[in-house]
């Protein structure tokens, strides 16, 4: 069992899970308002409230928004490090929002590293995911797909090729798509060459949007 604490002047907020797993699933306990607070915060960085001990820690640490409305988070029971080898900490899963857009080849380092230096400003009053939805700088169906992919799963998202996935996700539009098909008929390139030709989508994004596959616990991973 894994029991952390996070608390205030007059009450506290528990995160409870009853495995013992590189990644469990926690349960808030609290006052009502606090707890749909924290769930809220948790969901938009992790994309549910399954996630790994040792993260859910260094977050709640770590964040200004729960630090603004908590003291510092403690471990009331269990270990934070329990199976937590180096290979599950670099999956892909359990990476933040902006190296998933990275690794995904929708941002570069550079892109991303600019992104956070304006995002500072407005750490305050929202979340990272939310100022790039507000700035357009990658679409709202990829965010949501990157942090609540057990949605795509449920839609059949591992079923569909890879220009129905491009445009469900807002990376290119049913127009492109239509050109692209039909330049394919005749030249016989992948659908992922002829979009980076067109400047619609870099090699890295055709791939990964390719390969990429979500499992019915809502992780994604890849084939290639």
């Amino acid at each position: 069992m894994i029991q952390l604490r996070l608390p205030t002047e007059s009450h506290h907020v528990d995160l409870v899970a009853n495995d013992m797993a590189a990644n469990v699933s926690f349960q808030v306990l609290g006052p009502n308002t606090e707890v749909a607070f924290v769930e809220e915060l948790i969901c938009q960085e992790f994309g549910s409230l399954k996630v790994s001990p040792n993260q859910l820690f260094e977050f709640l640490k770590t964040d200004a928004w729960v630090n603004d409305m908590f003291g510092p988070v403690a471990l009331l029971r269990g270990d934070l490090n329990i199976n937590a080898d180096q290979h599950k900490k670099n999956r892909f899963q359990d990476q933040p929002l902006g190296i998933k857009l990275v690794e995904a080849g929708l941002l570069s380092q550079k892109e991303l590293d600019q992104l956070l230096i304006d995002y500072q400003p407005f750490a305050q009053q929202q979340r990272f995911g939310e100022f790039l939805r507000l700035n357009l700088a990658v679409s709202a169906e990829v965010i949501d797909f990157l942090l609540n992919p057990a949605a795509s799963f449920e839609d059949g998202f591992n079923e569909k090729r890879l220009g129905e996935r491009l445009v469900e996700l807002g990376l290119i539009n049913a127009s492109i798509l239509d050109q692209a098909l039909e330049q394919q008929k005749t030249s016989g390139q992948r659908l992922g060459e002829i979009l980076y030709e067109a400047g619609a989508l870099s090699p890295q994004a055709a791939k990964f949007f390719s390969d990429v596959h979500v499992d019915q616990a809502g992780v994604i991973t890849s084939k290639g």
